[in-house]
């Protein structure tokens, strides 16, 4: 299987639970995580520009964008606009709920493009949603 980069999207609420997450890295070869909200560089308040470097740094050059869902992940509008961006891109989606929590999926992210926390399945879920492109 080729090397898989993965777009992270999840509200800062998680981000405890999204490190848990972001721990398969140093685990799994084959794929690559990114999210912008880990990454400090991006100091703004210009949501234009903040817009801008999330769509062509983190997400253009992402196979998958993995939405980590959390108690109140629906209800973020940066969550919301990432999902619409990697759609608007023909990017693979890909809900999984995290460990503990049970809040309703985004509704831009199709149902059947979701799964619960099961670590031992993601890798096979990203390539699903990969090849699952709608």
């Amino acid at each position: 299987m080729p090397k898989r980069r993965i777009f992270i999207s999840f509200d800062h609420d998680d981000t405890e639970k999204v490190n848990g997450f972001l721990g398969l890295r140093n685990v799994i070869d084959n794929l690559e995580f990114y999210n912008h909200k880990l990454d400090r560089r991006i100091n703004s308040t210009d949501e234009n520009y903040v817009k801008k470097v999330i769509r062509e740094e983190y997400i253009n050059p992402a196979s998958v964008t993995v939405v980590l869902i959390g108690n109140r992940t629906a209800n973020s509008s940066w969550v919301k606009w990432e999902i619409e961006e990697s759609k608007r891109q023909g990017k693979g989606i890909l809900g999984i709920h995290l460990k503990d929590t049970n809040g309703p999926v985004p509704a831009a992210i199709p149902q059947n493009h979701v799964g619960n926390w099961q670590p031992d399945k993601f890798v096979d879920w990203i390539e699903w949603a990969y090849n699952h492109k709608e």
